[in-house]
C-alpha cells in the first residue's frame, strides 16, 4: 500500500479559495465551510486554541499562523474548558474522510471545498515503490492491471514461465477468457468497482462462479441481461448454459426474450402487477408460452411495425473532439426536439460520450438513471413526486383544517411510531426487530386524522391505496405502485420510473388538469 495516499490512489486537498474568505477574521466567519461556522465545535478547536487573534483578518496572518490554521501545531495538545485535544488543522479535519463513504449532503459539501488529484508518490497506482519496482516483461503490476483484459491475455500467454508459474498464469487467463466471452474484455483489472454499472457487476459475479468446480449448486440471478447489447446477451446465455451443464440449478428472474428462450422451464406470474398479480399463470416451455394467453405470451409472439415517419429535429447540439476514456476524437450531433437513442455493444463508449462528455457541456440536463431516489425511511413516491402536497391541501380544504394535520412528518403523525408506520426494537447484542406499529397499524397517522374523508375515502393517502395519475389517457405512475411505497424496499426499475413521473406530475398539477 502506498504510504502517501493509503492505497486510495488519489490525494485530497483543500480548495483554499473556496474554503477561506481572507478578508474576514475567525470571529467574522472567515471559514466558509458549513461545518466550521462561527460557534460550531470544529470552529472552536481553532478559535479557542490560543494560537490566533480571532479578530485579525486572515489576509494579515503570517505564513506560520496560516500553516498552523491549516495543518495544526505538530501534534501539540490544546487545553479547553474540561479536556485536552490534539491540535489538528483544517486540512486534516476536513479531508480525512473518503468521498465514496459519504452520501447526500455531506458528499456535496466535501466535494465543494476539496480538490482531488492523482497521488504524487504512486501516481494513482495505490502501491508502494518496492512493489512498483518489480517487473515482468518490463511492466509492473499496476501497468498490467491497467491493460484491458483483451490485451492482458496475449501478454500472459507470451511469457516464458516455469511449470509452476505457468499453472498460475493458465488459471488466470482462463478467468480472463470468461470475461471476454461475456463481453467484459474492455475492462481493466484495476478499474474501481464503484465505476461499474449494475450489469457489469452482476456479470463479474457470474464469472467468479464460472470457474467453480462445485456441482449441484443453486444459483439465482436477477436480471443479468440488464443494459446488455444483443450480441452480449448471446454470450451471457452461453455462460448460463455452461453453469447449468456442470450439474447446477440456475434460476433467473428475467424479461429478455433471448434469455427466456433458452430456459428448460418457465414460470410466468401475473396476470397483472401489484394486487392484480401474485398468481402463476403459466408453467412450461418457451414455445408453449408463446401460445399461452398471458401478457408475456402475447408480447413474445407480437411483432411491432417499423416506424415509417419520424419527427424533424428543431435544432442540433454538437459534441466535438471527444477523447475521454476510449473515445477516439469523436464528433457527433444530437438533434433536439426528438427522441434519440445512443446504442452500441457494452464498452463501446455510450455512457462515456453522453454521461461523461455531453452532460459536462450541458449541465442543466435532467439526468434520470438507475440510482436510488433516496434511502430516507420516510420517503415515498407521493412525497417525491409532489402528489402528497396536493393530497394534503385537498383533504384540508374539504374538512376545513390545517394541511399539516395530514402529514405523517408533522402534526398528523402517530404518537407511537412518530409517523414511520413501524417500531424498531433494539435487542442489544442481537439484531434489532422492526414490526408494524400497533397503534396506527402501519398507516403512520393519528386515528383522528384517518377519520377525515375526501370523496368518500376515509383515510388520508393511505399507504395501501393504489391509483394512477394521468395526462389524458396516459398513466404516469404504475397503478400497481402505492403512493406510500417505501423507496427502501426492493423494486426493479421503480425508482427510475418514479423519477421520470415526477416532473410530469408537477406539470399536470400546475396546469390544473390533476383535478378530478
Amino acid at each position: 500500500m502506498c504510504p502517501e495516499c493509503e492505497g486510495l490512489g488519489v490525494a485530497v486537498g483543500l480548495d483554499l479559495d473556496r474554503l477561506l474568505d481572507r478578508r474576514r477574521s475567525l470571529n467574522g466567519g472567515a471559514i466558509l465551510h458549513p461545518d466550521v461556522k462561527v460557534g460550531k465545535w470544529v470552529w472552536k478547536t481553532s478559535a479557542q486554541s490560543g494560537f490566533f487573534d480571532n479578530d485579525k483578518p486572515l489576509e494579515q496572518y503570517s505564513e506560520d499562523e496560516l500553516r498552523t490554521l491549516l495543518y495544526g501545531a505538530g501534534g501539540q495538545k490544546v487545553a479547553f474548558a474540561d479536556f485536552n485535544l490534539t491540535s489538528l488543522g483544517l486540512a486534516e479535519r476536513l479531508t480525512q474522510k473518503d468521498a465514496a463513504s459519504l452520501s447526500g449532503r455531506n458528499r456535496q459539501v466535501f466535494e465543494q471545498f476539496t480538490t482531488t488529484r492523482p497521488c504524487p508518490l504512486c501516481h494513482g497506482a495505490r502501491l508502494n515503490q518496492a512493489v512498483l519496482g518489480s517487473r515482468i516483461g518490463g511492466r509492473n503490476i499496476a501497468e498490467l492491471s491497467d491493460l484491458e483484459v483483451g490485451d492482458l491475455i496475449p501478454f500472459l500467454n507470451g511469457r516464458p514461465l516455469d511449470q509452476a508459474t505457468r499453472r498460475v498464469a493458465d488459471g488466470l487467463t482462463g478467468r480472463l477468457a470468461h470475461m471476454v466471452d461475456i463481453g467484459l474484455g474492455y475492462l481493466s483489472l484495476g478499474r474501481g468497482t464503484a465505476t461499474l454499472s449494475g450489469g457489469e457487476s452482476q456479470r463479474l459475479k457470474l464469472i467468479r462462479h464460472q470457474g467453480n468446480s462445485l456441482t449441484d449448486m443453486l444459483y439465482i440471478l436477477d436480471e443479468p441481461s440488464v443494459g446488455l447489447h444483443a450480441r452480449d446477451v448471446a454470450r451471457l446465455t452461453g455462460l448460463l448454459r455452461q453453469l447449468r451443464d456442470k450439474g447446477n440449478t440456475v434460476l433467473v428472474v428475467e424479461h429478455d426474450p433471448d434469455v427466456i428462450a433458452i430456459a428448460d422451464h418457465i414460470v410466468d406470474l401475473g396476470p397483472g402487477a401489484g394486487t392484480h398479480g401474485g398468481e402463476v399463470v403459466f408453467e412450461g416451455g418457451y414455445e408453449a408460452l408463446r401460445r399461452a394467453d398471458t401478457l408475456t405470451g402475447r408480447f413474445l409472439s407480437q411483432h411491432l411495425p417499423v416506424k415509417e415517419h419520424v419527427r424533424r429535429p428543431t435544432g442540433w447540439m454538437t459534441v466535438e473532439h471527444a477523447r475521454l476514456h476510449n473515445l477516439k476524437d469523436v464528433t457527433v450531433r444530437i438533434p433536439t426536439g426528438v427522441f434519440t437513442v445512443v446504442t452500441g455493444v457494452a464498452g463501446s463508449g455510450k455512457s462515456t460520450l453522453i454521461n461523461g462528455v455531453f452532460l459536462a457541456r450541458h449541465p442543466d440536463a435532467v439526468v434520470i438513471d438507475q440510482s436510488r431516489i433516496g434511502t430516507n425511511v420516510r420517503s415515498t413516491p407521493a412525497t417525491y413526486t409532489g402528489i402528497m402536497d396536493e393530497l394534503r391541501r385537498a383533504f384540508a380544504k374539504a374538512n376545513g383544517v390545517n394541511a399539516s394535520l395530514f402529514s405523517f412528518n408533522s402534526e398528523g403523525s402517530c404518537p407511537n411510531c412518530g409517523g414511520l408506520g413501524m417500531v424498531y426494537t433494539d435487542l442489544a447484542f442481537m439484531e434489532g426487530v422492526t414490526s408494524p406499529c400497533e397503534v396506527c397499524g402501519g398507516q403512520r397517522y393519528r386515528p383522528e386524522v384517518l377519520a377525515y374523508t375526501l370523496q368518500g375515502h376515509q383515510r388520508c393517502a393511505r399507504p395501501d391505496r393504489r391509483g394512477a395519475a394521468r395526462v389524458g389517457q396516459v398513466p404516469l405512475v404504475q397503478p400497481a405502485l402505492t403512493v406510500g411505497y417505501s423507496p427502501r424496499l426492493p423494486g426493479e426499475g421503480l425508482d427510475e420510473r418514479t423519477i421520470l413521473a415526477s416532473p410530469l406530475v408537477v406539470t399536470v398539477a400546475a396546469s390544473g388538469r390533476s383535478k378530478r
